[in-house]
């Protein structure tokens, strides 16, 4: 299976969430008053659905699931021969642009992050990505994260970083970064997870008498791509945030990791890796089931 398009689950626009911000504690009210007071108020608080869209947008999020949309689909679509051993054409095509409907991976991924994410952290959210300079950082990530569908851009990049040729000041603050958000080691679990999805749901669809993998075959198969896995999702990492940061001024960078610790940054960030990792395993999955049935069609 090719690899999956990466998300890199960390608080920006390469994820984002959506969910509501409400108002603190209520005053204490006259006697008699206190319904007329709590409509005002209720009235003055936007929706949850307003407040889901705001922080949507203000996460990038529709311009980052853009982007997925159409690296996951480009790596699909020229993978026909690496998976199904012979040309696709029109059929491949059309089931993996089903598959991939950029309508549909936004309405499930912000499905997802809402269902994720608790409503007591999105005060403290709403406020820190409403500030110009969070936006900045943001911008910064969609372009970079833009950037990389260019694979020789991406390249570059990652020999920039593998040689050194970064900023030590700014790698030690991406260092910091990745420690304590796990970027490693949640998206090596989650590739893992979905090559394992993919290959048991390719299993699934042949009969025994083709050839089917038993489980422990696939577990074996799976593990054993786990440095690799490593190996690259490391590299890519570390060039991506060397891009996306590099222009963004160094104070800032430091308020955005020192918010990634706080109790409202680590949840978004395990809410994140949750809801993408629940789109990628469905996506695992259908691919899976779509490749094993032309297969099996070209066997016969």
């Amino acid at each position: 299976m090719t690899r999956r398009a990466r998300y890199l689950s960390h608080l920006g626009a390469a994820v984002a969430v959506s969910l509501t911000c409400h108002a603190g504690a209520a005053l204490a009210e006259p006697a008699g008053q206190g319904a007329a007071l709590r409509l005002v108020a209720d009235q003055s608080q936007p929706t949850d659905k307003q407040s889901i869209e705001e922080l949507w947008a203000l996460l990038g999020m529709p311009e980052m699931v853009s982007i997925l949309h159409d690296e996951g689909l480009a790596m699909a679509l020229t993978s026909d021969m690496d998976l199904l051993g012979h040309e696709g054409g029109p059929r491949w095509e059309a089931a993996v642009q089903q598959i991939y409907d950029e309508k549909a991976l936004q309405g499930e991924l912000h499905a997802q992050l809402e269902q994720q994410l608790a409503q007591t952290h999105l005060v403290a959210l709403c406020d820190f990505y409403k500030r110009e300079d969070m936006q900045d950082v943001i911008l910064h990530e969609i372009a970079a994260r833009r950037a990389f569908l260019d694979i020789s851009f991406e390249q570059t990049a990652r020999n920039r970083w593998i040689q050194g040729d970064t900023s030590d000041m700014l790698d030690d603050t991406i260092r910091v970064y990745v420690d304590q958000n796990d970027l490693i080691e949640l998206n090596v679990m989650g590739s893992l997870n979905s090559n394992l999805v993919f290959l048991n749901a390719l299993n699934q669809s042949m009969p025994d008498a083709v050839g089917q993998m038993s489980e422990q075959d696939i577990l074996s198969h799976v593990w054993s791509q786990e440095i690799d896995i490593r190996t690259d999702t490391t590299e890519w990492i570390y060039a991506y945030l060397h891009t996306a940061y590099e222009p963004v001024d160094p104070a800032v960078l430091e308020r955005y990791v020192a918010f990634s610790a706080t109790e409202a940054g680590q949840a978004l960030n395990q809410a994140l890796f949750a809801a993408f990792d629940a789109l990628y395993l469905r996506l695992s999955g259908d691919l899976g089931r779509v490749v094993g049935t032309m297969s099996l069609e070209e066997e016969l």
